[in-house]
């Protein structure tokens, strides 16, 4: 893995420095063969354009009709949106146009309820539409979507936490939300769709085999010790080295992480982050166990004796987010 746009700050000793190295920690992007997979996967999308400018058009197929996209599956921490934000933010084909102060990808994240129409709703708004009612009919609605987004000459549409459009709540419009997403892609004026979220989301579009053959697919794999342990060994040392502070590993921190993160690459970085502010919030001159420790407590509300970070038996605990759950079902069997 490489890290780009490194800092070097000093060592921080104030509330303020310790804020502006962690964000900075926080901001950095991490280069993994999911990167790489995602870059080729998203390139074959467009061609160049015939103007002087050498802009990116999308992609035509089916005799010139269609485009096609790309889905980015992963579980809840694997990094899945921290890569999609991070390409399309920094695409050179997809800046501002010259004289506009918007690029031309929209990112909307599904809102709650997830229906067709908020969906819809939800994109307007971020496109600035004006005058549009909430009891407006779903057809007016898609019709002013369509409309917006060529009018912008948006061409990529980014919907995060794509899986929600398929929940149990919004089962009976599945069909109608696939016939949607493929009008889209379809017509003088289409984009090319990017769907982020769950491997539920890669199933249930696999339904529609319209829907599944527009879209190419990227996954975002478990981290390992195996595979990845000496990647995040690396990727601890040169962190804490930007923040000032040594490092003392123990013989099993690296699989105690990985654990603790759910094997999710994504959360590993969050904790390597809030172990290393954590640190620098104690006063340490090095980051170790015990930081990682006061890390996972923090986040996950438990005690000495459930901590994976100084358990005995950690591969025996709950893994992450798990505390919460286990707590209410033994208050509610104490209830019974």
């Amino acid at each position: 893995m490489e890290v780009l746009t490194m800092a070097q700050p000093k060592l921080p000793k104030t509330p303020v420095s310790i804020a502006e190295v962690v964000d900075k920690l926080a901001a950095n992007h991490i280069v993994t063969p999911a990167t790489d997979r995602f870059t080729g996967h998203f390139e074959r999308l467009f061609r160049r354009s015939d103007s002087d400018d050498g802009a990116i058009v999308p992609r035509l197929h089916t005799g010139g009709l269609e485009t096609r996209g790309v889905m980015v599956l992963g579980e809840p921490g694997s990094g899945k949106t921290a890569l999609v934000r991070h390409h399309l933010q920094n695409h050179e084909g997809l800046v501002p146009i010259a004289g506009n102060d918007w690029s031309q990808y929209l990112h909307i994240t599904v809102p709650s309820p997830a229906t067709l129409k908020s969906v819809g709703l939800e994109i307007l708004k971020k496109l600035h539409y004006p005058n549009i009612s909430e009891r407006a009919e779903r057809w007016k609605i898609w019709e002013a979507v369509k409309h917006r987004l060529s009018l912008l000459g948006i061409k990529v549409l980014w919907i995060d936490e794509a899986h929600d459009l398929f929940s149990p709540s919004a089962a009976r419009e599945r069909d109608d939300i696939l016939k949607t997403i493929k009008s889209l892609m379809q017509g003088e004026h289409a984009v090319v769709i990017v769907l982020s979220g769950t491997k539920l989301l890669g199933e249930l579009t696999e339904v529609d085999l319209q829907v599944a053959r527009r879209f190419s697919t990227v996954i975002l794999s478990e981290i390992s010790y195996a595979s990845d342990g000496e990647n995040l060994e690396g990727l601890i040392a040169h962190y804490a080295e930007t923040a000032g502070l040594a490092v003392n590993f123990t013989d099993d921190l690296i699989q105690r992480l990985i654990y603790a993160s759910g094997n999710q690459f994504g959360r590993a970085v969050e904790l390597i982050v809030f172990a290393i502010e954590a640190a620098l919030e104690e006063g340490a001159k090095q980051l170790g166990v015990e930081a990682f420790a006061s890390a996972w407590a923090l986040q996950e509300g438990c005690g000495f004796d459930e901590n994976i970070f100084v358990a005995r038996d950690w591969a025996m605990l709950p893994g992450p987010h798990e505390h919460a759950t286990l707590a209410d079902s033994k208050r509610k069997r104490g209830r019974k």
